[in-house]
This record gives structure tokens, C-alpha cells and sequence, in this order.
């Protein structure tokens, strides 16, 4: 390697000869036709690539003077012509979609409604973050409007309703957040700044529940190009304008950075109007009573589980073929079960989740909670999720801050209006209908979860930092998978340590790292 060769490797990787190094500087659609040719080429990647650049030998100088200038250096066009020209052979005319797979790009999405980001968030091979209802004040200016809404007879009492939540919301931060103070008074020795802002975050866990799902946010999104297509085909063909909207500028911002991987995001038919019909024929029925909490729904039985579990262990460590590790899981005496549980689950520490056996069983829960904290358990997307349209038919949820703070009438004539404008306009519009429907209404669910996940989410949802809602979730999901699966669960960490500010030990950390100063 000369020396113009190693200056374009350092400027487009993290080394020159290392056995693993990283890519920096470099095209995502550049970097996925890289991983491509690195399937089919016995030379690495980095000679591969110096090998690209140049078969234009013209622009592989304009490049190496660009780099050598110091000025940040440029993205070689040949490059980029290139990898085009190879998505467009492989990807488009031969349907080799997994080399979309190798370009990722990261996309902000801001002014959208809480009730479209669950569709955005619904795509499981993606990463997100969302703006925080625990630490942002919203005003009336945070509220999307759906065209069909603005346009119906309903207007004037959903803008009616639109300012009877926020006002209320708007109005009851104050007694809240001094109920709160009044409730867990600062303590000399404890920061007084990270001990306001865990009493702020407590207060908003309590009032956003008048927020309805209109409320715009914004969130962050890494996705790879073949899952993104499929999340635009998803938002192409929902029946809201928003989703629709959302789902065009995100393909004609995308394409800005990836040309040619998403040319087939287009409407999906079958989505549109299987979805549509079956929504049609179902939304006129109500909802029906459910009492709020978790219901397992089906699992296997547990002799059967714990078999399995133990075979799938045995199996991998024991080099058997399966029929033999069965055999030898269903001989094994409860002690004998009890030690190899023992071996394979008893020492994990405080940041360790269990191997992968443990995923051949799943178990089915029905949910019944308020949408605000749905949305933090929606975002386990190793489940799978199965969610009806969101009404007000299973009520709504009173935190106890708002009772406390003198609030409740106040609150509750917030919500009971909500209903009654939601009832007026579901009878026309009822997919629409569900953007004037506030947080703290609940909602029913079906979550699929294998035991690892379970493990996961039990121990992650019932920290000192999680919200009260949720932790109640998660307790009776480990409450009930302990009751099927005893020894099964055995292993689950759940913390039932209650603690009245959640936040403060997180928020005292974190003014320690980052020198916080005060709200």
C-alpha cells in the first residue's frame, strides 16, 4: 500500500491493517455495496474498496487532493455511482433486498402525534427516541389536527375539548408538584437541584394523563434501508392522512441519502385494504369491560417447559441430538432440575440476562393499562403486539398525585369530557377519533413474549426509575408467569423496592456527570 492508498483508508476507515476496524466518512449506500462485494471478493474490504475508487482513476485524485487539503475531504462520486449502479443491478432487477440491509441512516421526526409514533415505533428492527413526557411542559400549540377532524361537524367541540385538556393540564403543575414537595420534602445532604427535577418528573408522570394522543413529539430514528422501506409501504397504506404524510416525506428525505434502496416503498394494497375492511366491520362494538392489569393468555403446560428448557440447555452443552436431550431432561429428578437451573442461571450478576435457551418458550399475556405507560411497554419490540383501536370503553386511571394534590374533581371533568366528545365522534370517524382520546385512558393489548424477554422486561420495568403504572404491569406479569412456571422463574429479578422519588438517585448521578444546573 503507497501512500496516497493509506491516506484514503485512513480517512474512510479506523486503520490501514487491523483485523477489525471500523468504516467512517463513507456513504451508507457506499458502505452497504462494500459489505456486498465483500461477500463475493477474496480480497478485505478496504483493499475492495481502494480497488473501486480506482477504476476512475481521475476522481480518485480529485479525492486524494480533497483529503490532503484537510477541509473534512469529500465522498468519492465514482463511489457513489458505483454502489448505485449495483443496487440497481442487484437490489432492484434481482431482488437481492438483504444488501439493503448494510446502508443505515438516521432520521428526525418532529411535529408528529404521540398516536402515529406507535405505528413508527411499531417496526421492530429499528432504534428510537422519543421526546420525554416526564421532563417537557406542553402548551395548545402541541397538538396535531387531522384534516378528517377539522373538516367534520365535530370541529368546534374537539378544539373545545383540545383546550379544556391543556388548560387543566397547564393548571394542575403547580399543586402537583407542591404536593409532591410537601409529600417527599428535600433532605439536607441530597443535591436541592437533582431533588426538583425528580419531583418535577413525578409531577408530569401524574399530569400526563390529560394529554390526548394528538400531542405532537419528535423522535429519533436509526433504521437500515430494508426495514425502512417496509416501515414507509406500512405508513403509505394506514388510513390517517398524518401516517400517509408522514410516510412520503420520510421516502423523499430518505431517498436524499439513499437513492436508489427505497424506489419500491410504495402503498401496500393488501395492508390498505384488508386492514381497512376488517376495522370497518369491528369498530361500531364497544369495547367491552376487562378489569385493568394481566391475564397470561397461553403458555405451554409446565412439565412441558421446563423440558424444554432443560433439554435446549442439555442439548447445547451436552452435544446430544434432541430426542436424546428430551429423554434425558424428562428423566431428571426436581432436584437434579433444580441444579442445572442452578448452574445455568445462578450466576448472573447485576447486568446479566440469560442465554438464548430460554427463548423457545413464550407465553401470551393480555393487557389491560393506561396508553401512557403502553407507550414505554411498546417499545419492547422483541414481542410481538397485537393492539385493537384506542376508545375510552375501559375508563381511565387517577393517579394518586392529582387525588392528593386537591386536583381529582378538576381532572376527572377533563376526562369524562373526553369521552363524551369521543363518543360524539367515533360514530363517523372512529380511526380519527382516536387522537382526542387523553393518556390516562387504558387500553387492551396482547403482548407475546418469549421467557429471556420476560426476564428482560420484568427486571428493566420494575427499577426504582420506572413508572408506577408499568412496574404494577410488570410485577403481575412476574406474579403470573411464577405461578405456571415456578422453577422458570425462579431466576426473574424483581424489584419491589418502593421508593417515593424514583428519579432522585438518577437525577443526582447525573448532575455529578454533567454538572446539571438548576430547572
Amino acid at each position: 500500500m503507497d501512500e496516497a492508498d493509506g491516506k484514503i483508508i485512513d480517512y474512510f476507515f479506523t486503520n490501514r491493517e487491523g483485523r477489525i476496524f471500523g468504516a467512517k466518512n463513507m456513504h451508507p449506500e457506499v458502505w452497504a455495496l462494500m459489505q456486498a462485494r465483500y461477500s463475493r471478493a477474496k480480497e478485505g474490504l478496504r483493499e475492495s474498496f481502494l480497488s473501486l475508487l480506482k477504476e476512475d482513476p481521475k476522481n480518485f485524485q480529485k479525492l486524494l487532493s480533497e483529503i490532503e487539503k484537510n477541509d473534512g475531504g469529500i465522498q468519492s462520486k465514482a463511489a457513489i455511482d458505483k454502489a448505485i449502479q449495483f443496487m440497481e443491478k442487484w437490489v432492484l432487477g434481482y431482488g437481492h433486498a438483504s444488501v439493503a440491509e448494510g446502508a443505515t441512516v438516521g432520521l428526525g421526526l418532529e411535529g408528529v402525534s404521540i398516536l402515529a409514533t406507535k405505528t413508527i415505533e411499531d417496526n421492530r428492527l429499528a432504534s428510537y427516541i422519543e421526546k420525554s413526557t416526564r421532563y417537557v411542559s406542553f402548551d395548545k400549540s402541541s397538538f396535531y389536527i387531522d384534516p378528517q377532524l377539522e373538516d367534520s361537524e365535530f370541529f368546534p367541540e374537539i378544539t373545545a375539548l383540545l383546550s379544556l385538556l391543556i388548560e387543566t393540564y397547564q393548571e394542575l403543575q403547580e399543586p402537583v408538584l407542591e404536593h409532591v414537595k410537601r409529600h417527599v420534602p428535600f433532605k439536607e445532604g441530597t443535591s436541592k437541584t437533582a431533588w426538583e427535577r425528580a419531583c418535577a418528573a413525578r409531577r408530569f408522570d401524574a399530569i400526563r394523563y390529560l394529554l390526548p394522543t394528538a400531542t405532537k413529539t419528535s423522535l429519533g430514528w436509526t433504521i437500515n434501508a430494508r426495514a425502512l422501506a417496509h416501515a414507509i409501504e406500512k405508513l403509505l397504506s394506514s388510513p390517517l392522512a398524518e401516517l400517509n404524510g408522514i410516510g412520503e416525506e420520510t421516502k423523499r428525505e430518505a431517498e436524499k441519502l439513499l437513492p436508489s434502496l427505497l424506489r419500491f416503498a410504495e402503498k401496500n394494497w393488501y395492508l390498505s385494504e384488508t386492514n381497512s375492511r376488517l376495522t370497518a366491520e369491528g369498530v361500531s362494538q364497544n369495547q367491552g369491560s376487562c378489569q385493568k392489569g394481566v391475564r397470561l393468555v397461553s403458555g405451554p403446560d409446565n412439565a412441558h417447559a421446563e423440558e424444554l428448557v432443560l433439554a435446549s440447555i442439555i442439548y447445547r452443552f451436552g452435544n446430544l441430538p434432541f430426542k436424546d436431550a428430551e429423554k434425558r431432561a424428562r428423566e431428571m429428578s426436581p432436584d437434579a432440575r433444580e441444579e442445572l437451573f442452578a448452574k445455568y442461571l445462578g450466576k448472573m450478576g447485576k447486568f446479566d440476562y440469560p442465554q438464548r435457551e430460554l427463548e423457545h418458550i413464550q407465553l401470551t399475556f393480555e393487557i389491560v393499562m393506561d396508553y401512557g405507560a403502553f407507550r414505554d411497554l411498546q417499545r419492547h419490540r422483541i414481542a410481538t403486539q397485537t393492539v385493537p383501536l384506542f376508545t375510552t370503553d375501559l375508563g381511565y386511571d387517577v393517579p394518586e398525585d392529582i387525588i392528593a394534590s386537591g386536583c381529582g374533581e378538576k381532572y376527572r371533568a377533563a376526562m369524562d369530557e373526553a369521552k363524551r366528545v369521543f363518543d360524539l365522534v367515533r360514530e363517523k370517524l372512529p380511526i380519527q377519533a382516536q387522537y382526542i382520546v387523553p393518556l390516562g385512558y387504558r387500553r387492551r393489548f396482547l403482548i407475546t413474549m418469549n421467557l429471556r424477554e420476560i426476564h428482560h422486561f420484568v427486571k428493566t420495568r420494575t427499577t426504582s426509575l420506572a413508572h408506577e403504572s408499568y412496574r404494577k404491569i410488570a410485577y403481575q406479569i412476574f406474579e403470573e408467569t411464577g405461578r405456571k412456571y415456578p422453577l422458570l422463574s425462579k431466576y426473574i429479578v424483581c424489584n419491589y423496592t418502593e421508593e417515593e422519588l424514583g428519579r432522585l438517585r438518577a437525577e443526582t448521578a447525573t448532575e455529578k456527570r454533567e454538572g446539571i444546573g438548576p430547572l
